[in-house]
């Protein structure tokens, strides 16, 4: 008989802990807070400005690869604020259906550098360039231009 108590007295034991962590989940948080508070999402050189940037681009040049791909390269320098948003890179190729961007975020721009990329061309041949970078504070809310534009011959 004691066997038994003490097989019951086991399983009682293994329970016991069973029922104790049942109990606690049902438990409800204590209210928070009511107060509002403002999240601000930092970039990777502290916080997001309100001010637009502006970029001076200058030295741009693009060039054949292949007869429907072109690299462009092009020089930008910060005169107003500093990369802490979204980039977008855009080439036209005037009188023609050809365009090419390079969207950046701000960790892949320094306060003065070289952009450079690859497009493939969907009609070539293409004559002339026009490179201009604009910003945003969320792609979802849209570009605005914040460089001057600069062109030239695709060579």
């Amino acid at each position: 008989m004691s066997v038994f108590i003490s097989g019951r007295a086991a399983v009682g034991l293994l329970l016991f802990p069973l029922a104790v962590l049942f109990t606690a989940c049902d438990q409800r948080p204590a209210a928070t807070d009511p107060t509002p508070v403002q999240i601000v999402q930092p970039g990777p050189t502290g916080p997001v400005s309100t001010e637009p940037g502006e970029i001076e681009l200058s030295d741009p040049q693009v060039t054949f690869t292949e007869p429907n791909q072109v690299r462009f390269e092009v020089r930008y320098r910060f005169t107003k604020g500093k990369p802490d948003k979204y980039y977008m890179c855009e080439v036209s190729f005037p009188g023609t259906m050809n365009h090419g961007a390079k969207p950046m975020e701000s960790w892949e721009l320094k306060s003065e550098g070289v952009i450079k990329d690859g497009i493939t061309l969907s009609k070539p041949p293409v004559q002339t360039f026009e490179i201009r970078v604009s910003e945003a504070d969320s792609p979802q809310k849209g570009y605005k231009t914040i460089s001057n534009v600069v062109s030239g011959p695709v060579k």
